[in-house]
């Protein structure tokens, strides 16, 4: 066996066993990575527990890794390529930074929305090579992958086909969950076949420089309520709300879903109020949050 980020054999380091997969941890990049290392497809995606509940809902809510990139206020040239664009709450902001955007996501639904809901025409339901492909010799001055590089089976092979899409020098910049955590609010959606890699800052920047990209800004997420709020959502889950989407969606019925959304606000604005006391004495802590963000240029 070798590491799939460095490729070095090596004496890994066994975490921990889920389910069929081992989790090991490479002493030489850093990463930790899955084994077996397994994509599942888009299929898997669009059926998945994990992101029917949001899918459904259309959350509109910009993340923080998404503010990290708005706020910075730069453009960084014309064209920006989203790649695994979710349901293109990100690209609408793009689109009013002033760039024309383009945005692929496994997800068909997803896309179905993004075209709907947020009035997007160019949004694919491609991969990252398929697009490159159809586009043929057009390169982008920015290429977005927020909570994308953890689903990738080849994260080497990935990066590559960024860095074909690129125009020389261009930007990218992307998101992974932040392993150094001090809550975890993922569970079950950190571990395989959702999540193959687990990265840090050390790691995610060694793996970027070496396949020839400039670091220019690394942010960790500071650790607040939302996180707070995500770690209790994951222990205590009576998965109403699930349970109506997935009867509303069964039977096409939109006032089942509506309650279901009905009830997810109740339930967010009441943990919301209770863990707001919290929010001081969080910032005293300087805990590390579930974010991590990195901005690059192509040397």
């Amino acid at each position: 066996m070798h590491c799939p980020i460095c490729e070095k054999d090596d004496i890994f380091n066994l975490i921990e066993t889920w389910k069929e997969y081992k989790i090991y941890h490479c002493h030489k990049c850093d990463v930790v990575f899955s084994h077996p290392m397994k994509n599942p497809g888009s299929k898997w995606y669009e059926e998945s527990e994990l992101y029917i509940l949001g899918k459904t809902l259309c959350d509109t809510t910009i993340s923080w890794h998404h503010n990290q990139f708005i706020h910075d206020g730069k453009v960084f040239g014309d064209s920006l390529l989203d790649v695994g664009c979710g349901n293109g709450v990100f690209m609408k902001e793009a689109q009013r930074l002033g760039y024309k955007v383009v945005g692929i996501d496994f997800d068909r639904e997803n896309i179905k929305i993004a075209r709907e809901h947020f009035g997007l025409n160019d949004v694919f339901p491609l991969t990252l090579e398929e697009l490159i492909t159809s586009y043929q010799d057009k390169k982008f001055d920015v290429i977005t992958f927020f909570e994308v590089l953890e689903h990738m089976d080849n994260p080497g092979n990935f990066i590559n086909s960024i860095k074909t899409g690129l125009k020389p020098g261009g930007h990218i910049a992307l998101s992974v969950p932040n392993r150094e955590r001090f809550l975890d609010p993922l569970g079950d959606g950190d571990y395989p076949p959702n999540h193959l890699t687990r990265w840090n800052a050390s790691s995610i920047s060694s793996f970027l420089e070496k396949r020839g990209f400039e670091i220019i800004k690394v942010a960790t997420k500071k650790l607040t309520t939302d996180d707070l709020i995500g770690y209790i959502k994951t222990k205590i889950r009576f998965r109403i709300a699930h349970k109506l989407v997935l009867k509303g969606k069964t039977h096409n019925d939109q006032a089942i879903i509506h309650k279901a959304a009905t009830l997810m606000k109740i339930k967010d604005t009441t943990l919301k109020l209770v863990t707001i006391p919290l929010a001081p004495i969080l910032s005293l802590l300087k805990l590390q949050g579930t974010g991590l963000y990195c901005l690059a240029r192509l040397k």
